[in-house]
């Protein structure tokens, strides 16, 4: 007598199945988080002094459509400054000063970044120093570049006649004759740099904790403007200590 065995063949089935789709959830090996920051290549770049040109001297002006993205180093100290501005250079001598939007990160000195304006930043003068704002908040990165920015040494005379074309740029003044407090009030203290050409004013914010060395004979910053309905002033900004020899 012959007794015949049925075996089913479901189980197997089942368990290779059930096993090809276990090992296929996997996540894909490679490098996690977000993809680096590429810098842009020169043709997508304009100086930052034919950016400046954009601006027609007067109003409040939109920045166009398709104009290229400007590149420089902060060369100011955030702490020195009023909330969310900055001073921008490029290799190539021109500055601009940068308001961005609240909530924007702070761009530490020394920071290469890229800005994108075109179609939203708006150009106009604020208490007469060239001012970009209004740039969205992803359209500023910063950039793994590394650029030279070597201060401009001048005199007093000759950043008060270039100041509109210097401004925002890093200066040098040496053989100083003077540093003297001139006034102070709770935001922080102004002081009278002076060599044989002529005056300037230098403003210290309370927030940076710089001590000015008034018995220091050079002096290296960034210009700027402070024009208003009673006062005209050219100023040179500084970022730590060290800006005064």
């Amino acid at each position: 007598m012959s007794i015949r065995l049925k075996i089913s063949l479901l189980p197997i089935s089942f368990f290779f199945f059930t096993t090809t789709l276990l090992s296929c959830d996997k996540q894909p090996i490679g490098p996690s988080g977000p993809d680096p920051i590429v810098p842009s290549p020169a043709s997508e770049l304009m100086k930052i002094a034919d950016f400046r040109a954009l601006y027609p001297g007067t109003g409040t002006v939109l920045v166009p459509a398709g104009t290229k993205k400007i590149r420089g180093v902060v060369i100011s100290n955030n702490a020195n400054e009023a909330a969310g501005n900055y001073r921008i250079q490029d290799e190539n001598g021109g500055g601009i000063y940068l308001y961005t939007v609240v909530g924007s990160p702070i761009y530490p000195l020394g920071s290469v970044i890229e800005i994108d304006a075109a179609g939203a930043g708006q150009l106009l003068l604020y208490n007469g120093d060239l001012e970009l704002k209004n740039v969205p908040m992803d359209k500023i990165v910063t950039v793994p570049v590394s650029l030279t920015i070597s201060p401009r040494v001048t005199t007093c005379a000759e950043i008060v006649t270039n100041r509109n074309t210097w401004a925002s740029t890093l200066v040098r003044i040496n053989n100083l004759t003077g540093i003297t407090q001139a006034s102070t009030n709770t935001t922080g203290t102004t002081y009278t740099i002076t060599d044989a050409t002529g005056s300037l004013t230098v403003f210290v914010r309370a927030a940076a904790g710089i001590t000015v060395n008034t018995a220091g004979r050079s002096i290296t910053g960034y210009v700027s403007i402070y024009k208003t309905a009673t006062q005209d002033a050219t100023q040179i900004g500084i970022r730590s200590a060290a800006d005064i020899q």
